[in-house]
């Protein structure tokens, strides 16, 4: 019966392999898992390398650098930036500096509106790429086509612009440059690559004079932006974010204090502490004096002692040798009398366990007088 199992057992085993070896294959998927490290964190990482490559010194910065020389080039976006830092902005462009933003409150400065046309995500894959003059070069660049410029009173040096709008703008101010672009997404890092939009990043940057270094400033946030009047508060978002947390401390506050708090009626008496008995508590002692070196000191002293007990009981007997002494003190305490001599006129002790054995002995003495 056990073999017929067994059997049937191995043909549906082999049966359930068959079958899913013809209806299963092994199949390799690719999924994508966007950047890692610095470059999810910075999108213009890969404008960065290519500079770098190009021999030109590149920085990518979160805070507006002091160190500006009159012929770098910043480029500032998703940045907010005070009355200050602009007024020093205006300042190093008046001597040189060239300033590519696409900071939305810049604009106001030049009387600039950003707008959007509606597009959805569709759309703006399938925008053609704008065809441009640029310098001296004809350069396909995929602008953003759902972002553009409207200008009134200030009319641009440059104006690069395709049926969507205009997207590049270009001012003379001082001796230096400013550039407004409508979006910065052709040049960022899964973008760079397509079209002519390193070409066009390499040519923006040094454009009109050679760049002693670049910088990219992003994510600044200063104390001047007013915050939101719909961001929640503080209390609100720990309750959302982190409710079991504060459940959890709440249940042992409370425990705590109710561990904590006085409690009604009588209190229990106290256990009685076990106590040692002499001899155990004698031997305790000894080995720790042993073992502190002091073992001679308290041996000479309870000698002392019990021979002053000794002569206040039995005065008669301090008068007799040691032997007769001893053997008199044998029969009071029930003790070998040899013992006795070399508890009380022995010599130094050798080890722990005889020290030991004379403070027993000279303790028995003492409780028999």
């Amino acid at each position: 019966m056990q073999r017929i199992i067994l059997l049937l057992f191995s043909i549906g085993l082999i049966f359930i392999f068959y079958w899913f070896y013809n209806n299963f294959n092994i199949v390799s998927e690719s999924v994508e898992i966007g950047y890692e490290g610095e470059a999810r964190d910075n999108p213009l990482l890969a404008a960065e390398r290519l500079l770098e490559r190009m021999g030109t010194p590149v920085k990518s910065v979160e805070f507006l650098p002091d160190e500006l020389d009159t012929q770098d080039t910043l480029i500032l976006y998703d940045s907010f930036l005070n009355e200050a830092q602009i007024q020093q902005l205006i300042d190093w462009i008046e001597e040189g500096g060239h300033l590519i933003i696409i900071s939305e409150n810049l604009l106001a400065l030049l009387d600039i509106k950003q707008y959007q046309n509606g597009l959805n995500e569709a759309e703006i894959a399938q925008a053609p790429p704008t065809e441009i003059f640029f310098t001296k070069d004809t350069l396909k660049v995929a602008f953003n086509p759902d972002y553009y410029f409207e200008y009134s009173d200030y009319e641009p040096a440059l104006e690069i612009s395709d049926e969507y709008g205009t997207h590049l703008l270009i001012y003379y101010y001082g001796t230096g440059l400013i550039t407004l672009l409508s979006d910065i997404a052709f040049i960022e890092n899964d973008k760079i690559g397509e079209y002519d939009h390193a070409q066009f990043f390499w040519e923006l940057v040094h454009l009109e004079r050679q760049a002693a270094s670049v910088w990219l400033l992003h994510s600044q946030i200063i104390e001047e932006i007013q915050p939101e009047k719909n961001v929640p508060s503080l209390w609100l978002l720990l309750w959302k974010n982190m409710w079991t947390v504060i459940i959890s401390a709440t249940i042992l506050l409370l425990f705590w204090i109710w561990s904590a708090s006085r409690r009604f009626g009588s209190l229990l008496p106290d256990p009685p502490r076990a106590r040692r008995r002499l001899l155990e508590h004698i031997e305790a002692s000894g080995h720790f004096l042993w073992r502190h070196n002091q073992a001679q000191v308290l041996l000479d002293s309870a000698r002392q002692a019990l021979l002053k007990r000794l002569e206040s009981v039995h005065p008669d007997w301090v008068y007799l040798s040691q032997l007769e002494l001893s053997q008199h003190l044998a029969q009071l305490c029930e003790l070998p009398a040899d013992e006795i001599e070399k508890a009380l006129h022995g010599s130094k002790a050798n080890t722990a366990f005889a020290f030991t054995r004379v403070l027993q002995i000279i303790t028995q003495i003492g409780k028999k007088l």
